[in-house]
């Protein structure tokens, strides 16, 4: 792949995957409320919706979502729905809290579950079928015919993944830092507190993608 083509597709790839986003937003929730490990296995989810969206881009589906509203459209209001329902679960979660025996520490109750966290990351990246088009949009900007053109691709999905688990395991960090300093300063159900905001959030990314807004 071109050098130049490539630094080029960073700089993008970087402004991309650090804007807001339901993604940014599983990461923040997820890292928050259960820590790293929590964020960890919620980016993983994320990250093998991507590895899918970004092989059915590669073969062309990309360009058929393009010119087919209809199937936009019903894939779009799916992914809002999905948003909305992780939304309302977020909102009906019980965040327990419990103390621990070192230094009166205090930690959510047990209610973390890697396999859920896993779907959940699934969901939230094929349920967004703008991130598709992205993709589908993005890649050809950046290919030189003067290379091989799916080794082109490659290069550029494998960058795309890279990047994008670096970006949301450093918003889950700083989210689990903020939770932790929060909590070990008021004492209060912080953790509860931050999936009922992210509840609200999610809800409004889901009717906004539902309705086409964004």
């Amino acid at each position: 792949m071109n050098p130049d083509l490539w630094f080029s597709f960073v700089a993008v790839t970087v402004a991309a995957v650090l804007s807001p986003g339901p993604a940014v937003l599983l990461a923040l929730t997820h890292g928050g409320m259960n820590g790293p490990r929590g964020g960890f296995f919620a980016i993983m989810g994320n990250e093998t919706g991507l590895v899918i969206l970004i092989a059915i881009s590669i073969v062309g589906i990309g360009a058929v979502l393009e010119t087919s509203s209809q199937i936009l459209t019903y894939l779009r209001v799916f992914g809002g729905l999905y948003l909305i329902y992780l939304g309302f679960r977020l909102l009906l979660v019980k965040q327990k809290l419990s103390i621990s025996d070192a230094g009166g520490e205090i930690k959510p109750a047990k209610v973390f579950s890697p396999r859920k966290s896993y779907f959940q990351g699934i969901g939230v990246a094929l349920s967004n079928p703008k991130a598709l088009l992205l993709i589908g949009a993005l890649f050809p900007q950046f290919l030189d015919m003067s290379y091989p053109v799916w080794q082109q691709l490659v290069i550029m999905g494998i960058t795309l993944l890279v990047l994008s688990f670096t970006a949301l395991m450093g918003y889950a960090l700083l989210a689990s830092k903020a939770a932790n300093k929060a909590a070990n300063k008021s004492g209060s159900a912080v953790a509860g507190k931050m999936s009922k905001v992210s509840g609200v959030l999610f809800i409004l990314f889901g009717t906004l993608l539902a309705a086409d807004v964004r």
